[in-house]
Formats: C-alpha cells, structure tokens, sequence
C-alpha cells in the first residue's frame, strides 16, 4: 500500500558542502529507484543539536517528504544506518491530519502570494520553519 512518509536526517556538518550534497541526493536516488515519489526536499541547513552526539556539536538537516511502499522505508532506514555521513535519522508515517493541512497550505499559497506578499517570502518557508529544542547557528 502506498503511503505517504517524512524522513528527516543529520548529515556531519564537518563534512564538506558537495559530501552533503551526494549523501542529499543519494537518499533522493534511493527513494526514486525503489518506486517512490518525492513530494519536498528541504534542506534546513546546519544547526546546533540540543546535545552531543558522537562528540558532534552541530548537524546539517535535511527533511524530505515522499510516498512509496513499507518496504522503501526499511531500505532507506537501512541506509542511513550504513551512511558514515549520516549522524541520526528518523522516518515516519505522515499522519491524515498532516497531509491535509499541508494540502491546505498549498492551495492557499496562492493567495497570499496575490494579496502582495512577496513570492521570496512565500518560497522560503523552509527558513523561517523552527525545529524544537534546536538553535539555529
């Protein structure tokens, strides 16, 4: 049954720009070969963890949003947990409530991008968007 998932991982911010970016599109591969569809790939950049994990203060975030089959999830979780790159990950079911308010948000986008709002804040929502318990550097 195809469902619709979010997945949100830490790459090594240490690492360099174009590593991260491979381990990005990589994931994004990985989803595509095995029948998925990505929906949003947002990368929220680096930021400080709330504590340490393996002696790393700081991790690049990185959010995708994508529909595929059960057995996707395994392989991408299974690949996160071989990516040396990859500090913590987490895949989940998004929930119907979700799915409709993001729904609700893209059709009112529209909108508000008419009422005089300009269209660069509408796009970068992704950098206004907090993560609880994360400081942003």
């Amino acid at each position: 049954m195809v469902r619709q998932y979010e997945t949100t991982f830490i790459a090594d911010s240490h690492l360099p720009n174009e590593q991260i970016e491979a381990t990005i599109n990589k994931t994004v591969q990985l989803i595509e070969n095995n029948g998925g569809k990505i929906h949003v790939v947002e990368r929220w950049g680096k930021r400080r963890l709330t504590y340490e994990i393996a002696k790393k203060q700081y991790g690049f975030y990185v959010y995708i949003r994508f529909e595929g089959e059960g057995p996707l999830c395994q392989e991408l979780n299974r690949s996160f947990r071989l990516d040396d790159a990859v500090i913590r990950f987490l895949t989940v079911v998004m929930p119907k409530a979700a799915l409709k308010a993001a729904e609700e948000q893209k059709v009112q986008s529209p909108e508000k991008t008419a009422e005089g709002a300009s269209p660069a804040a509408e796009s970068d929502g992704a950098a206004s968007r907090k993560t609880p318990g994360v400081e942003e550097v």
